[in-house]
């Protein structure tokens, strides 16, 4: 084996090129193009029919692989003078392919990169290939095949540093905004507004569940056909459930009587709504009532 040969692409490639040679029983014949443009137009073609044409004897030999004994192929390989290296790296380039999303696949055809180039793809993890867009892809084909690896490398550690800017001027942004939130409505703190709407929407979405219920208990009572074991187990569940919300109501009532005392007695010395707070209630209103009636559906 020529040391300078080796010196060049390594041991295992240049045992490789000359088990080729040694296979050739003619010299090569080469129609070397006449002009600049179609010596580019015949290294184009042979640049892709190399990756297709790998790609091929790649997917022909996972097929025999799969379909022979254990041990069998690499027999079959050396009986036909198919170099055992030539082979791994079609195979390699065809799980690739088989791994990567189609719009992968379509990039590294188009691309035309040499075999070498994607054989060092092969041995980037999947998950990584998956992560390159059509950019970098492009990038890692004008890249020497002996840095693919360590450009690959690079591409990812830029992607992680894109993310990590994006998701600072994400936080940065929702900092704004909280920042500017009115602190404001209807000419009082939002969180006074806030609770009053509250207290009218969640009142309305009550009154309806009380009127059920209570519509639900009246026939529970009357309807002493029913089986008494039934009707008793009925009567807890809604006993139990309506009984705690007494309590959290009766505790949240003493809590404002405690603080305001006789300011909160009658309704007549409720501070008024004026239009502009009635109908902004009434909207939260009926979009509280209309989830609360596709929820109720949906169970």
């Amino acid at each position: 084996m020529s040391k300078e040969l080796a010196a060049m692409v390594g041991d295992e490639s240049a045992e490789e090129i000359m088990h080729q040679v040694e296979l050739r029983a003619s010299a090569l014949h080469i129609v070397m193009p006449s002009s600049v443009d179609e010596c580019m137009e015949r290294i184009t073609f042979l640049a892709n029919r190399q990756f297709t044409d790998a790609a091929e004897m790649g997917f022909i030999l996972l097929k025999v692989k799969a379909a022979v004994p254990h041990g069998q192929l690499k027999i079959e390989l050396a009986n036909r003078g198919v170099h055992e290296r030539t082979a791994r790296r079609s195979m390699a380039i065809a799980k690739m392919l088989l791994t990567l999303p189609k719009s992968k696949t379509d990039t590294v055809s188009v691309l035309n990169m040499s075999q070498k180039q994607l054989t060092e793809l092969t041995k980037v993890p999947i998950e990584t290939l998956k992560e390159l867009d059509d950019e970098d892809y492009e990038v890692l084909a004008e890249t020497a095949s002996k840095n693919i690896r360590e450009q690959v490398a690079e591409l990812i550690d830029k992607k992680s540093e894109l993310e990590d800017t994006l998701a600072h001027t994400i936080n940065e942004l929702e900092h704004e905004r909280l920042r500017k939130v009115p602190t404001t409505r209807f000419d009082m703190p939002v969180f006074v507004s806030e609770i009053r709407k509250d207290a009218i929407c969640t009142t309305e979405l009550l009154n309806d569940a009380l009127q059920q219920a209570q519509a639900g208990v009246r026939q529970l009572c009357e309807l002493r056909s029913l089986d008494l074991t039934d009707r008793i187990s009925a009567a807890q569940v809604v006993h139990h459930a309506y009984a705690s919300i007494y309590t959290q109501i009766g505790t949240m009532l003493s809590q404002l009587h405690m603080e305001f005392g006789e300011h909160v007695q009658g309704i007549d010395n409720l501070p008024k709504f004026d239009d502009a707070e009635w109908q902004y209630v009434d909207t939260e209103r009926e979009r509280l009532l209309e989830s609360f009636r596709l929820s109720k559906g949906d169970k």
